[in-house]
């Protein structure tokens, strides 16, 4: 079964250029859901924030208005408990299991990644460290699920952009994903530290490179410092008149010395940026 109906009705609600049909995936069970009155469609599915405009209104969730980020629309008779159902509200689940809107703008998302708001109005995608997390990822997404639709798409500031959309099923939880990195993964000790230095999460991978360029550059000025005053004592022992050569050799390894240490921290900057 096609959702071409529902895809055209989010056409209607978000900045979507062109969206063709996607295959149907079931509702899952939410433990609560909640009614909520709309100014627009809100297709099942989507994520949605309060809107500020209007008290007990809500809208389609994105980048801008995620710090009100509240749920994932859904078909009242898909939720275990809910509360005010009507024809002419939109339920909202706030907790369980539900199937969600989703691109690969951020990135493949794999079962355990935080899902997040973006900058498209009602879907989600891969949670950056400190984004508003609609919940967590039970089943995986990317360019090459079945299923999985090329769309072009515009973004908030109006600017186009081809990406993939599909559906997976998210564990409600919101909140902030402070701890998000790259897979969406709780953050290890060593991004824990990294985080501390720099202000965000890096990717274990880049750390674990950083710290082997940063040890071989290490041992490389350490080999070739000692390697050079120790030329240099013998060179001056044996002959009292070599020293301005001894100077010309000690000035080129300073210069070498540098150059080892601005390549490090160049790329190490590259790697942790």
């Amino acid at each position: 079964m096609r959702v071409r109906r529902y895809l055209r009705r989010l056409l209607a609600s978000t900045p979507l250029l062109l969206i063709i049909g996607l295959p149907a995936v079931s509702a899952a069970s939410a433990n609560i859901s909640r009614s909520y009155q709309a100014a627009s469609n809100i297709p099942n599915g989507s994520l949605v924030s309060l809107d500020s405009a209007h008290q007990g209104f809500i809208t389609l969730a994105n980048s801008d208005n995620g710090a009100k980020l509240l749920g994932v629309a859904l078909p009242s008779q898909d939720s275990l408990l809910a509360i005010d159902p009507g024809n002419t509200t939109v339920q909202v689940a706030l907790s369980g299991t539900v199937t969600t809107l989703v691109s690969s703008v951020n990135g493949a998302i794999k079962v355990g990644d935080q899902i997040s708001t973006s900058p498209f109005a009602g879907i989600g995608m891969e949670a950056l460290p400190s984004s508003h997390v609609v919940g967590v990822a039970q089943t995986a997404f990317s360019d090459t699920t079945p299923g999985a639709e090329t769309e072009q798409v515009k973004d908030k500031d109006g600017k186009t952009h081809q990406i993939k959309i599909g559906f997976i099923r998210v564990s409600i939880a919101v909140g902030t994903g402070a701890s998000t990195s790259g897979g969406g993964s709780q953050a290890n000790f060593l991004q824990r530290i990294i985080k501390a230095l720099t202000g965000r999460t890096i990717s274990t991978t880049r750390i674990v490179l950083s710290i082997i360029v940063t040890l071989v550059a290490l041992v490389s000025l350490i080999t070739l410092v000692y390697a050079s005053i120790y030329g240099s004592i013998i060179s001056v022992g044996r002959n009292p008149l070599a020293k301005n050569a001894v100077f010309r050799t000690l000035s080129m390894v300073m210069v070498m010395a540098i150059i080892t240490v601005a390549v490090a921290c160049i790329t190490v900057y590259y790697l942790l940026r």
